[in-house]
């Protein structure tokens, strides 16, 4: 029986269901948790944490953190950051940690480090106050999604998750199977921004720090929790030393899952794969408590501001939503296809265009996505030519490129789902040569491509890339192609002939745009617009059909 809950999620969002699927099975789905995960385990969040450290007799911080608030004072706050008010609380700690010890600056380095283990255990005493073990593992079983995501922690290339506590190291190690009880904990943690790993999944990364519940299991000898943790993060971040964590975002998918997007490193990261690698998608899930909080309006505004800073799709969850989201995209190949291949989970995005009209450096952007070549076997020299100026046999050449077609289509026809983005559509070599020739080409690539009519050729919504001719003849000469302006000229009309009329055709203008712009504006149509397919087999029939003819 399906799931209802699933299904309505399914519905919601199936691009998004279907690619980060597509993106587990490759092994490049990451996820990112933060302070949202942590709620439902009995966490404080970071005002809470400040107000209990405030409250820890070795800060004796609560009349400063009045001050800061402006509780009962006519005064102004000194302070409504909550990093800065940290810092202060430090300060405060630091004066009263070297009176108790009968020390004065400068401090011995080995006295320095001492402060900060003191320091760091009164963060930890706060975040797990009244938690035990029993507690803590009960919380982590109960909660409304985190054991979802199980399956996919272990079996993605990494996990960050910006909270300080251990629980998705408990939740690895007792979700162990098998053997994996004598071979290992489940999981690998680290803190640090560079390394190399021992294993290649279930890799727990703590960007802010790692204070796990019982302090000498590997704690991180400090924390990002105050301002100038949080500027040394940001200043290392821009010097290199977050490589890995950068390189993460930009070779894999992310869905980030209980973050508000108020990490300055992590806004910095994502900026910058928006800006040099636009067709790289990451999700944000932008919790909601019902259905019908946030009106369509700002919802929109919310989608359009995330997809234009930080490249991310925003989809608004419940906890049970998210949930049912964890359990779709951990589906079965095989089950999912049972439950869901009449909902056609599969989405084909053709790009045409003129030679040089930039739809192969394009794609290059979009690796993240199931994406076929140009070519699938080695280029003719041919092909670089117009086709008046060919000295090989034409209907070789012609056989050849349908059989690319047929491969391409073969490979698409045995994807049950996923985005799928083409470089060139069957309908293509129509728009070379002599318009006389159309006809039998036409009907060459319907019996080639659909072998026989024994395969169905994929629909698909096409994306045409427009450009101008004389910026076709700049780029085409980077690639050493020197074509007339009238040869340009004929195929650029030739493609209008055939792809104009088509209803749900999208295009592009590219006048003025480089790669990036382009990919940009090609994830909007993939991400963001409706999927329009267009039946290519139809329109091969059609072209191939006797003019006059009913099809």
């Amino acid at each position: 029986m399906i799931n209802t809950g699933l299904s309505d999620i399914y519905s919601k969002y199936p691009k998004a269901v279907v690619h980060l699927r597509a993106q587990l099975k490759r092994k490049r789905l990451g996820l990112i948790f933060g302070a949202g995960t942590s709620k439902g385990l009995n966490f404080p969040d970071w005002s809470e944490l400040v107000n209990r450290i405030a409250k820890n007799a070795g800060v004796n911080g609560s009349e400063v953190l009045s001050r800061c608030n402006g509780d009962g004072i006519k005064q102004a706050p000194i302070s409504k950051s909550l990093s800065t008010i940290t810092q202060i609380l430090f300060s405060q700690f630091r004066q009263q940690w070297l009176s108790d010890n009968d020390l004065v600056e400068p401090m011995s380095f080995l006295n320095e480090q001492k402060l900060k283990s003191s320091w760091i255990k009164i963060i930890h005493e706060s975040l797990y106050d009244g938690m035990n073990q029993i507690d803590h593992l009960e919380l982590i079983k109960n909660h409304p999604y985190l054991e979802k995501f199980c399956r996919i922690i272990k079996n993605s290339p990494m996990t960050v998750n910006y909270n300080f506590d251990d629980s998705l190291e408990k939740m690895l190690i007792n979700a162990r199977e098998g053997d994996e009880v004598l071979k290992t904990r489940g999981y690998e943690t680290t803190y640090k921004p560079n390394i190399q790993f021992q294993n290649s999944t279930g890799i727990i990364y703590h960007p802010n720090g790692f204070l796990p519940f019982t302090m000498n299991d590997g704690a991180s000898p400090q924390v990002v929790f105050a301002d100038d943790a949080f500027q040394d993060q940001l200043i290392s971040a821009v010097n290199g030393q977050y490589v890995h964590l950068s390189n993460h975002i930009f070779q894999n998918t992310c869905l980030l899952v209980g973050l508000s997007l108020e990490d300055a490193t992590l806004q910095s990261m994502l900026r910058q794969n928006a800006v040099n690698n636009p067709g790289n998608i990451h999700y944000l899930i932008h919790f909601v408590r019902k259905e019908s909080d946030l009106d369509p309006e700002i919802r929109k505004n919310i989608s359009d501001s995330n997809f234009r800073s930080y490249n991310l799709l925003t989809l608004f969850l419940t906890n049970d939503q998210i949930a049912a989201l964890a359990d779709l995209i951990s589906l079965s190949p095989e089950q999912f296809e049972l439950d869901y291949q009449k909902e056609k989970p599969k989405f084909v995005y053709y790009l045409v265009g003129s030679v040089g009209a930039g739809k192969s450096t394009a794609a290059e952007h979009f690796r993240s996505l199931l994406t076929y070549d140009e070519w699938i076997d080695e280029r003719k020299a041919a092909l670089a030519l117009p086709e008046s100026e060919v000295q090989e046999d034409i209907p070789e050449i012609n056989e050849w490129i349908a059989e690319q077609f047929r491969k391409k289509n073969y490979a698409i026809n045995k994807a049950v789902e996923g985005i799928h983005l083409v470089d060139r559509c069957p309908l293509d070599p129509l728009t070379f040569g002599n318009a006389s020739e159309r006809q039998t080409k036409a009907k060459n690539l319907l019996e080639k491509v659909s072998d026989g009519g024994t395969r169905s050729i994929e629909k698909g919504h096409i994306i045409i890339l427009d450009c101008d001719i004389e910026q076709i003849q700049l780029r085409n000469s980077f690639k050493h192609k020197y074509w007339t302006e009238s040869q340009y000229q004929e195929l650029v009309d030739a493609i209008a002939e055939i792809y104009n009329d088509l209803d749900g055709v999208t295009t592009i203008c590219t006048r003025g745009r480089d790669a990036v712009s382009v990919a940009h504006e090609i994830a909007k149509i993939i991400f963001l617009d409706a999927y329009h397919p267009i039946d290519v087999e139809a329109q091969l029939q059609k072209h191939s059909a006797p003019v006059g003819a009913e099809v």
